[in-house]
């Protein structure tokens, strides 16, 4: 069974209905017993496109912040220590920055555009949680760009808006 690392343009689909939150909402299922990697950048990350998200569509602020409250709630209920965390955090740290700082300069050619600063870090993330992995890690991302360069750095990439394509 596939461990999955979701980017914050991916995560966002559980809490905020859009395309493809179905099949986020399906692979995020307890039961379907699947571990989720996250960086930890995706707290910031997610609270920020979510009220992002309120402002855009004018929801109520009780909705938006129900939303945020559930994503911190799993973030709680994501200690290690717990039997079944809801997320495994990856620790952005200084060897994550230089890292990710290396890949900026890898895809700064990049075409259409080059890596962004903060993709760079999601990927490190997930790059260093596939080496403590015996099973395969399944990136998973709505941004364009990142797939491309996941793709390129040997992920199996899942956009969730189109869960079909190989």
């Amino acid at each position: 069974m596939p461990s999955y690392f979701f980017d914050s343009s991916a995560l966002v689909k559980r809490y905020h209905v859009e395309d493809g939150s179905a099949w986020v909402r399906s692979i995020c299922d307890p039961r379907a017993h699947s571990p989720l990697y996250l960086a930890e950048l995706a707290h910031v990350e997610v609270i920020a496109a979510l009220y992002r998200a309120g402002q855009r569509e004018h929801l109520h602020p009780s909705f938006v912040a129900s939303m945020v409250n559930t994503f911190e709630r799993h973030l709680t209920l994501s200690n290690p220590a717990r039997p079944a965390p809801v997320y495994r955090l990856i620790p952005v740290s200084s060897v994550i920055f230089a890292l990710a700082a290396r890949l900026c300069g890898r895809y700064q050619d990049a075409r259409p555009h080059p890596l962004r600063s903060l993709d760079a870090i999601q990927l490190v993330a997930g790059l260093l949680a596939a080496t403590a992995l015996s099973d395969e890690l399944v990136f998973v991302t709505s941004d364009v760009r990142l797939t491309a360069i996941a793709a390129l750095e040997g992920f199996r990439v899942m956009d969730p808006r189109y869960p079909l394509r190989p």
